[in-house]
C-alpha cells in the first residue's frame, strides 16, 4: 500500500492552495499544538453583519489529473479536535467530496455533485478540545492511539450520488452559518481502493505543520 508523507508549512505557497478560500487564515494553535488552529471571530456572527460568513476549507485531494470515482473512497478523517463546543451541530466541521463536471444535470458552477458527511451528534460524545480521529465511510487505514474515533455518519447529497462519478475534491469545512467555530488539526487523511490497473490501494496522510 502507498503512504506518502505529506506535509503543508503554515505560511507556505501549498498552505494557500491548501485553504483556498477561507476567511480568516488558520494560526500557530496557542496552546502549542503542532497543527493549525482556525477560530471564527467576526463581528455579528450567526447573525448577519462583517465576517458573518467566514470559515474555513481544507482541499486536501484533487482528482484533476486523476480518475478515481466516488465509489473508490475507503474513509477520510482528519485528526484534531473542536475547540469550542456548545452542543451545537454546526460548530463541527464536515467532509465534502465534489464530483467533476459532465456537462449534463451538473449541480454547481464547478462540481457536478457534492456529497457532504456530518455529525450525528444524538449518537456521539464530543468534548470541547479532545484530541479525536474523526471520519466517514470506514474506519481509517492509519489509526492514532491517542485519539478516540468519532464518526461523521449522516451524508447529505447535493445533485444525484452516482458511485462512477469521478472525483473533484476531497475536503474538510467549517460551517459559514454557525456561532464561533474553533477546529484545531493536525492531520487529513484520504484511503482509497485501487482506481487504477496496477496502482494498488493508496492513502494520503497529509501534516498540518507550523
Amino acid at each position: 500500500m502507498s503512504n506518502p508523507n505529506f506535509q503543508v508549512k503554515l505560511g507556505s505557497a501549498g498552505a494557500s492552495a491548501l485553504t483556498a478560500d477561507t476567511i480568516p487564515l488558520p494560526v500557530a494553535d496557542p496552546n502549542g499544538r503542532p497543527g493549525w488552529s482556525y477560530t471564527k471571530v467576526a463581528a455579528g456572527e450567526g447573525g448577519g453583519g462583517v465576517g458573518a460568513d467566514d470559515k474555513f476549507n481544507y482541499f486536501f485531494y484533487s482528482g484533476l489529473y486523476e480518475t478515481m470515482k466516488l465509489k473508490d473512497v475507503l474513509s477520510m478523517s482528519f485528526l484534531g479536535s473542536i475547540d469550542n463546543w456548545t452542543g451545537l451541530s454546526n460548530q463541527a466541521p464536515f467532509f465534502v467530496i465534489y464530483t467533476k463536471m459532465t456537462g449534463s444535470g451538473d449541480a454547481g458552477d464547478f462540481y457536478h455533485s457534492k456529497h457532504a458527511y456530518v455529525l450525528n451528534k444524538a449518537t456521539n460524545l464530543i468534548r470541547t478540545g479532545e484530541k479525536c480521529q474523526f471520519y466517514c465511510l470506514s474506519k481509517p487505514v492509519h489509526k492514532h492511539d491517542d485519539a478516540r474515533l468519532i464518526e461523521f455518519a449522516t451524508r447529505i447529497d447535493t445533485g444525484t450520488y452516482d458511485p462512477q462519478g469521478e472525483v473533484l475534491f476531497m475536503t474538510l469545512h467549517s460551517d459559514s452559518g454557525a456561532l464561533a467555530p474553533s477546529v484545531y488539526c493536525e492531520e487529513l487523511q484520504a484511503n482509497m481502493h485501487s482506481f487504477t490497473r496496477h496502482g494498488g490501494a493508496t492513502s494520503i496522510q497529509l501534516k498540518l505543520i507550523v
